[in-house]
């Protein structure tokens, strides 16, 4: 009995924090599932594959390198994503990419946290700041973000989410770690990091604390972006800045001055249909509360200023990952900014209430709403499920994947690499088609809305097949093993 009552005493004062762990590994367990149902189904692809990659080489030993046919390259030629340097123990826990897989998933999970506690400690209500939480984990942006694939940037989320919830508190040497773990997560995410330094110089009062923020930002991208990122890459700079600005091998510059130009500001930023689009697109999810909370939207500027400029003006990938942190503060302060107007328009406590808790319904609404129409989840109609359908075909190619030896030299196609990559040699067609030991194809692309023939793959299976080099091992309605033959 008196367990039952402490229990019950326990409930009854932590029925939040109950309900906050439910939220988190309802999320959890979802998003694992369906992220690994969209692997086992051979959906993943290219970039899944690169990261699990580095992480494997760094833990044997080629310290943050990915590799061709012909020679080792740094994953600096890609991105300054070291976070994946820190995740590489992972896999001395289980050595599987479905690990990294699930990784991610707790991490945007987390993130929960840090959005709960900041909203309990603004709003001081637990109703309102729970439906806050649950549309931070409805957000059909970081729903696609999770899927596709494994992406080191959105980690970005809760790392900026728990930096801002310690600054806000005034703890200083958490949020340092979190400022640091979020600059590890990609070379532009620095930019998001100097725009909360400058939250922090002006809003929080800490002066040296913010300034030395904004300093380390602006210095982290610029060192990455010009210096070492260039260093390493084949063309001297960084690959997504090709073609943009003046074309030369620095075109920063030249795109901060051109977007200087007022003219060119308002057309590119604001009267644009496809911007716009964008923008309502992020702001929908959260019934544009952000918009109430505009100064703190500011702090996805940088992130949403180089997804117009670079055309990835969507939610469906994960571009959003820096953006999403600005989206949800906004929310929070945009319910904080509204509860304060309430309570100096002279209405009643009562009444105030009211009109709070009928807006946070509607604000709940919008977003089951907008997920039921958006989200990558079985629930909304329009699901392209058909990537989380994991036939006995796709579970008979696994085993016979799994059955080569580690130390053979493989080359296979984009669906096929992410479940090859745990061995020194393994690369992706064209390369090494000619030198590898196995090669490893499927006839159809698994790309949503895209399940079409492969070119590529279906002219070199006939070619492969007529060879007196290569041996068929495995053959079925989409997966095809040859080996080649020693003469």
């Amino acid at each position: 009995m008196k367990l039952k009552g402490y229990l019950q005493y326990f409930l009854l004062r932590n029925w939040d924090k109950v309900v906050l762990l439910l939220l988190i590994c309802l999320y959890i367990g979802t998003m694992v599932t369906l992220s690994i149902l969209r692997h086992d189904a051979f959906a993943s692809r290219f970039d899944l594959s690169n990261m699990d990659q580095t992480l494997w080489y760094t833990l044997h030993g080629h310290f943050f390198q990915l590799r061709n046919p012909d020679e080792f390259m740094s994953r600096f030629s890609i991105h300054a994503d070291l976070i994946l340097v820190l995740l590489s123990p992972l896999y001395l826990i289980w050595d599987d990419v479905r690990m990294l897989i699930a990784s991610e998933s707790v991490f945007l999970a987390l993130g929960a946290i840090p959005v709960y506690l900041l909203s309990l400690r603004l709003l001081k209500n637990k109703i309102i700041s729970l439906i806050i939480v649950i549309s931070y984990l409805l957000n059909p942006g970081m729903l696609w973000t999770d899927i596709y694939e494994f992406h080191g940037v959105s980690l970005a989320i809760p790392f900026i989410l728990f930096a801002f919830y310690f600054a806000y508190i005034k703890k200083w040497r958490w949020y340092g770690l979190f400022v640091f773990l979020a600059l590890l997560t990609k070379e532009n995410i620095s930019l998001s990091i100097a725009m909360l330094g400058l939250a922090v110089f002006f809003v929080f009062k800490k002066r040296w604390i913010g300034l030395a923020t904004f300093v380390i930002g602006i210095a982290w991208f610029f060192t990455m972006v010009n210096v070492v990122m260039p260093h390493f890459s084949p063309t001297g700079m960084h690959w997504a800045l090709q073609g943009l600005g003046d074309g030369s091998t620095n075109p920063v510059p030249s795109l901060i001055k051109n977007n200087m130009d007022a003219d060119h500001f308002l057309r590119t930023f604001l009267f644009n249909k496809t911007t716009s689009d964008y923008y309502i697109l992020l702001l929908k999810p959260f019934a544009f509360l952000p918009l109430l909370g505009l100064p703190w939207l500011l702090l996805s500027a940088p992130e949403l200023a180089i997804n117009v400029l670079r055309g990835t003006e969507t939610t469906v990938f994960h571009y959003d990952s820096g953006i999403t942190p600005g989206l949800i503060l906004a929310t929070i302060f945009g319910f904080y900014y509204l509860q304060w107007v309430l309570t100096h328009l002279k209405f009643t406590k009562h009444f105030a209430t009211i009109i709070l808790y009928a807006v946070a319904g509607i604000f709940l609404f919008i977003a089951l709403r907008v997920n039921y129409h958006y989200s990558p989840l079985p629930t909304t109609p329009s699901c392209s499920c058909y990537i989380y359908n994991v036939t006995q075909e796709d579970r008979d190619f696994e085993k016979v994947l799994q059955s080569i030896p580690k130390d053979a030299f493989i080359t296979s196609s984009l669906e096929i690499r992410p479940h090859i990559s745990h061995r020194d040699l393994a690369f992706t067609v064209p390369s090494a088609t000619e030198s590898a030991k196995y090669i490893a194809l499927i006839t159809q692309n698994r790309i949503i809305s895209n399940y079409n023939p492969k070119e590529y793959e279906n002219k070199l299976i006939p070619i492969l097949l007529s060879s007196k080099d290569h041996k068929l091992q495995f053959k079925s309605e989409h997966f095809y093993l040859f080996e080649k033959v020693e003469n």
